[in-house]
């Protein structure tokens, strides 16, 4: 966890490099809902039964099981950047991620099924985010070629595995509370980029898993505004609103410092290079065509 002395390195800019900033031609609607003010109690207590409701998740700690992760997390924020997905789609998409390494269905040999999972999770959570969805045969799988109904039938699996309960709570749901809290309405244009892409970066590590949705929504939102709170300013800051009684002090904290040791998800691919990435392989080069029948058992073997 950071401490005092590493929070002077923490600065918001590199979070709005080149590389990193939110695409001009990103969906503008998105960005526009999360800066509306939701300031409504009984709103914020419905989001939080239901986050409380959500069954806790395990992190994985098999070194294996973090890389693939890794990958399949890099890969979805291409493929979003690619589509034009919302911010809120990805970030589901790696909830559902999380929820089904921790049955522990996937054995470290199969390193298809972790991309395999991450084109579902995707898919799923654009079915439930976004006002249409790719078709499964647009996604893009790199070195493997996944057949239409090889995705829809790890949909089901994912599924099925996660008791159908596919509204999982996620940070997104609660910034639109928390922002106008702290600051007004005509810097909520600068606000909303910088709390995204916090947000985003959160996913990369694995340590955040263990944090409610809530408390990583309020964290990100305070490390916008002052990247040198100590435990006792944070607290002053949380006491000075409404929102003081329904977060956990040291949780919020806790989540603050290890934010401070965030690197900014860097997403370069734009849709032209993919595009093209995907349509000049080299000569030779030979993509896994899988079929379902791998994977389709309860327990992948």
């Amino acid at each position: 966890m950071a401490d005092s002395g590493s929070r002077s390195t923490f600065t918001l800019e590199r979070f709005l490099s080149q590389d990193t900033a939110l695409a001009e031609d990103d969906d503008e609607d998105e960005l526009n809902e999360y800066e509306s003010s939701t300031q409504d109690e009984e709103y914020l207590r419905i989001l939080l039964d239901r986050e409380r409701d959500r069954n806790h998740i395990r992190s994985p700690v098999d070194d294996w099981i973090k890389v693939g992760r890794s990958e399949a997390i890099q890969w979805i924020y291409n493929t979003r950047a690619f589509f034009r997905l919302r911010f809120h789609t990805a970030y589901l998409s790696v909830i559902y991620i999380d929820r089904f390494l921790s049955k522990g269905l996937i054995s470290s040999d199969k390193n298809w099924a972790i991309r395999l999972l991450s084109v579902a999770c995707l898919s799923l959570a654009a079915k439930m985010t976004d006002l249409k969805a790719p078709a499964l045969s647009e996604f893009p799988a790199e070195e493997y070629n996944f057949e239409s109904n090889t995705i829809h039938r790890m949909e089901l699996l994912v599924s099925t595995t996660l008791d159908w309960r596919m509204h999982s709570i996620t940070p997104f749901n609660f910034i639109s509370c928390f922002i106008p809290c702290f600051c007004n309405e005509s810097s909520n244009r600068e606000f909303v980029p910088l709390t995204t892409q916090i947000l985003l970066a959160t996913t990369k590590d694995i340590n955040f898993v263990g944090y409610r949705s809530s408390t990583i929504a309020m964290a990100a939102t305070l490390m916008v505004i002052d990247q040198n709170l100590t435990k006792e300013s944070l607290e002053m800051k949380l006491k000075s609103t409404w929102l003081n009684r329904f977060l956990d002090h040291g949780d919020v904290y806790s989540c603050y410092c290890r934010i401070l040791e965030l690197e900014p998800v860097k997403v370069t691919v734009s849709k032209a290079d993919l595009a093209t990435g995907l349509e000049n392989l080299p000569a030779g080069t030979k993509r896994k065509r899988l079929a379902f029948n791998e994977c389709e058992k309860k327990q992948l073997p």
